[in-house]
C-alpha cells in the first residue's frame, strides 16, 4: 500500500514538473500589449504584466520579484528602451532570443515626433521632424495585428506543443481586431481632416490612422514645462483656427488645462492612452481603443 502511495506521489510530481516545463513563462511591460499576448495565450497560460499601477511607463522601477520574473522568463515583450526606461538595466543582459523589442520589428507603420512647431497650415510631412520615433504605436490597430502575428511566431517557437491552439487564438484575435478597426473607422469618418489640439503629441497614431487634421501641439515633448510663451502662442493658434477640441494626458495638471482653455470655446478630454482604468486581460485593448474613439469623437463634435 505504501509502495503504491509513493509511486502515486512520484507520478504527480513528475506530471507537475512536465506541465510546468511545457508552459511558457511570458512577461509583458504594458497593458495594451499584455492584452494582445493574453489573447494569444488563451487556454495555455497567462502572461505576467509588469506595469500594473498608474505609474508612468517611462519611469517605473522594478521590484526584486519582477527582476527575478524577467530573468526566469522564456519571453519578455516590451516597446523599447527609450519608452520603458526602467527596464533597461534588467533587460541589457537578457538573451536576445528571450526578448522582443516591439520598436525593432520591421513591418510596423512608425511615425516620428513632430512637436517643435505648434501648427503650420501647409505643413509637409517630415519637415521639422526629429529623428526620434513616437512609441505610442499601439494606437494604430494595423500595428497591433502585425505585433500579434510576430508574437504568435515567437510563442510557437518557445512552445511548439501548443501550436494549434496559438494558431486558433491568432485567427480569432485577428478577426476581432478587424472588426474593431472597421467600427472605429465608421465612427471617425465624419471628423476626417478636422483639427484638434493636444497638450503633448500622444495620439498621433490614432490621428493618422483615421485621417484627422494635424493638431496644435502645445508642449514640444512629453513632460515638458508649459512656458508662458508656449501657452500664449497655443491659445492664439487655437483661436485663429477655431479649434474646438483639446486633448490631454493623465500626467497633465488640471490647472494647466484651465489656463490653456480660459477664454476659448473648447471641449476638453483627458485621455489615458495606456487604459490603466481597465482590468488587465484580453478585453483591455478593445476597451481602451473604444474609449479613446468615443472620447475623440465627443471632443470633435
Amino acid at each position: 500500500m505504501k509502495f503504491r502511495l509513493i509511486l502515486g506521489l512520484i507520478f504527480v510530481v513528475l506530471f507537475k514538473s512536465i506541465y510546468a516545463q511545457s508552459t511558457p513563462q511570458v512577461v509583458v511591460s504594458i497593458k495594451p500589449i499584455h492584452s494582445i499576448v493574453e489573447s494569444l495565450m488563451d487556454g495555455i497560460a497567462s502572461p505576467e504584466l509588469l506595469l500594473k499601477s498608474n505609474n508612468s511607463a517611462h519611469t517605473f522601477h522594478l521590484k526584486p520579484s519582477q527582476i527575478r520574473m524577467i530573468e526566469d522568463a522564456d519571453l519578455v515583450v516590451s516597446i523599447g528602451d527609450q519608452f520603458e526606461i526602467g527596464l533597461r538595466k534588467a533587460l541589457k543582459n537578457l538573451n536576445s532570443k528571450n526578448r522582443v523589442e516591439i520598436m525593432s520589428l520591421n513591418n510596423l507603420d512608425l511615425h516620428q515626433f513632430r512637436a517643435d512647431k505648434i501648427y503650420e497650415k501647409d505643413h509637409k510631412e517630415n519637415d521639422q521632424e526629429t529623428s526620434t520615433y513616437d512609441m505610442h504605436l499601439w494606437l494604430d490597430i494595423s500595428n497591433m495585428k502585425k505585433i500579434a502575428h510576430h508574437i504568435y511566431l515567437l510563442l510557437v517557437d518557445v512552445d511548439p506543443v501548443n501550436t494549434n491552439r496559438y494558431n486558433q487564438n491568432l485567427q480569432l484575435l485577428t478577426s476581432k481586431l478587424d472588426a474593431l478597426e472597421t467600427e472605429i473607422e465608421v465612427q471617425m469618418y465624419p471628423f476626417s481632416s478636422k483639427i484638434y489640439a493636444t497638450f503633448s503629441d500622444t495620439i498621433q497614431y490614432f490621428e493618422k490612422k483615421y485621417r484627422l487634421g494635424r493638431p496644435v501641439i502645445v508642449t514640444p515633448y512629453h513632460g515638458a514645462r508649459l512656458s508662458i510663451n508656449r501657452t500664449l502662442a497655443s491659445k492664439n493658434t487655437m483661436n485663429d483656427f477655431e479649434v474646438s477640441c483639446l486633448i490631454y494626458g493623465t500626467e497633465v495638471r488640471k490647472s494647466q488645462i484651465s489656463v490653456l482653455s480660459e477664454g476659448l470655446n473648447l471641449n476638453v478630454h483627458r485621455i489615458d492612452i495606456l487604459g490603466q482604468e481597465f482590468s488587465a486581460g484580453p478585453e483591455q485593448y478593445f476597451n481602451l481603443m473604444k474609449k479613446i474613439s468615443n472620447q475623440v469623437a465627443s471632443c470633435l463634435k
